[in-house]
């Protein structure tokens, strides 16, 4: 699945996840449908682009075609932005808080962008995509028994998978309670906060 996200191919395919029996087990099956239709649509778009830039370019052919398909990253950035990263519908009224909406959408893509960066450079071959699933039931956890007394940070044990994961990116401090705990600052906790 990781594979055909990367490929953008994921809408060539219908996934289908159906129960099944293995050895007496029950377990779950994954089978792809290639859509054909879909594919042929994509096809409709084959071909070929031709770039044309001034003659006093000081950039070679490989610039200008490096620096074109950057311009179709942003592009699809954008459409990130509004479909998977969820920038719309925004249900803020006032100016404040769209900005605040827009901003936070834009750090997520920055995140989900330099992971992948990272991640293409590391020991671990996978997709952002792939890598937040697997980093999923990793949670910060706030214990918090006393209201007078500060609250206490711990960092759910990670997997060995997540381990690697977060070793090959250098991130290993993200998991360590005593590093966690040192670059939080506790905000004070009320009654109301334990309650709730």
């Amino acid at each position: 699945m990781g594979r055909l996200a990367q490929d953008h191919l994921i809408d060539v395919y219908r996934i289908h996840v159906e129960p099944d029996r293995d050895g007496g087990r029950d377990c779950l099956q994954v089978r792809l449908e290639f859509d054909a239709e879909e594919w042929a649509r994509r096809r409709r778009y084959d071909g070929f682009v031709l770039l044309v830039a001034h003659p006093e370019m000081p950039h070679s052919a490989e610039d200008i075609v490096r620096l074109y398909r950057e311009k179709d990253k942003v592009e699809k950035d954008f459409c990130t932005i509004k479909s998977a990263v969820k920038l719309r519908p925004v249900y803020h009224h006032t100016d404040p808080k769209v900005r605040a909406h827009v901003t936070i959408c834009m750090l997520a893509l920055l995140l989900e962008r330099t992971l992948e960066y990272r991640l293409a450079r590391s020991t671990q071959p996978m997709t952002a995509t792939a890598c937040f699933e697997e980093l999923r039931s990793c949670h910060l956890n706030v214990l918090a028994t006393d209201p007078d007394a500060p609250p206490s940070y711990t960092v759910t044990d990670p997997t060995q998978e997540q381990a690697a994961i977060l070793r090959s990116l250098r991130l290993q401090a993200l998991v360590d309670d005593k590093e966690v705990a040192a670059r939080i600052q506790a905000r004070s906790f009320y009654k109301s906060d334990l309650a709730g």
